[in-house]
């Protein structure tokens, strides 16, 4: 075993293995055009030397960062990086990155107090490429990073201009419909989530929505459908709340996110409505909290791992120069609880 106190450079591995220094350095970067048993040797005396490779020097070789820059502002969202779901993609994607030696850091409007756009940061900072989490699809700035020349990926916003990952909307919401339909309910409504550019999801879910009525040849009635002001449970209690002030009362309701379904859980229990005897609730994500809620509830699972680590292959892949989809849908399941009943 080896001890150092100082920063331990390729030379001292060189030096203690007998190699010489670019011998060690393709060693440490595994590329292929050394033996096997060489190599091992290496890594291990580097390992127990506490070799630590220096990214500016590691930058200045591949010309290259090996910093991604996370864009992550929620205008709409009420919960901020705690949102279960964008928490769950963004580790995702950063340990499929890191695992291929990237960093990544925050890019915000502003640096130390001093107000920068979101392309100067991304310049500052030199980032190989940016992940879009969630943001506003309008905003100026926004535009700006994805209409440049840095790599993007959205895991959320579909752009005009970059690769998108999303969980299927459309498809799942025409399922909720008909899976109410399937338990008997005729009056079926709908608390969707904000009709604005912020991610495609709202007006996604509304569309499969209406779809799913059509197809089991329902009326589509505007009074049982809310648009909820932001995606958080507050804005799911208000909707509820504006729900029931109106003339018809549904057997059942869709809700297009689980933490909007949480608030319309609790409006439920302040209106003395018993759920599923009174009334049946649908939801979207599968959020942690869902199977504990009262009663636990039905909902379709987003695959987040699934999400990130797409995303994280997407990059690669422009990273190196490849072409990628402009949109790439992943599948949700059904996860049947107790929140619905049969009439």
């Amino acid at each position: 075993m080896y001890h150092s106190t100082v920063m331990v450079t390729i030379y001292d591995i060189a030096k203690i293995t007998g190699y010489s220094a670019p011998t060690v350095s393709k060693a440490l970067n595994n590329q292929s055009d050394i033996g096997q048993k060489t190599k091992e040797k290496i890594l291990q005396v580097a390992k127990d030397l506490g070799y630590v490779p220096n990214s500016s020097a590691k930058g200045l070789v591949t010309r290259k960062s090996w910093l991604i820059g996370l864009i992550y502002e929620e205008d709409d969202m009420g919960v901020g990086i705690e949102h279960p779901l964008f928490a769950s993609i963004i580790n995702a994607f950063k340990q499929d990155m890191e695992a291929t030696g990237y960093e990544l850091i925050f890019i915000a409007r502003n640096l130390g107090g001093r107000r920068m756009s979101l392309l100067e940061h991304c310049r500052y900072r030199h980032v190989d490429g940016v992940l879009i989490v969630n943001s506003d699809a309008k905003d100026t700035e926004v535009l700006e990073v994805t209409q440049s020349d840095v790599p993007c990926i959205s895991s959320n916003i579909v752009f005009p201009d970059i690769s998108t990952v999303t969980s299927e909307n459309i498809r799942p919401s025409v399922e909720a419909v008909q899976y109410l339909y399937s338990l008997g309910h005729r009056s079926i409504a709908h608390i969707a989530g904000p009709q604005n550019s912020i991610a495609a999801a709202g007006y996604e879910r509304l569309e499969g929505y209406k779809a799913g009525l059509i197809s089991r040849k329902l009326p589509l009635r505007d009074e049982l459908i809310v648009v909820a002001d932001f995606w958080n449970g507050q804005s799911g209690y208000k909707a509820m709340m504006e729900l029931w002030k109106r003339d018809e009362k549904p057997t059942a309701i869709f809700c297009a996110s689980d933490i909007m379904a949480m608030g319309v859980m609790n409006a439920c229990r302040d209106l003395g409505l018993s759920i599923p005897q009174d009334i049946s609730i649908i939801s979207f994500d599968d959020n942690l909290w869902a199977s504990f809620a009262h009663p636990p509830l039905t909902t379709f699972r987003q695959d987040r791992q699934a999400i990130g680590k797409k995303a994280a292959e997407m990059m690669k892949q422009l990273l190196s120069g490849e072409k990628v989809p402009p949109r790439v849908l992943v599948p949700v399941q059904l996860i049947e609880r107790d929140s619905c009943r049969k009439i």
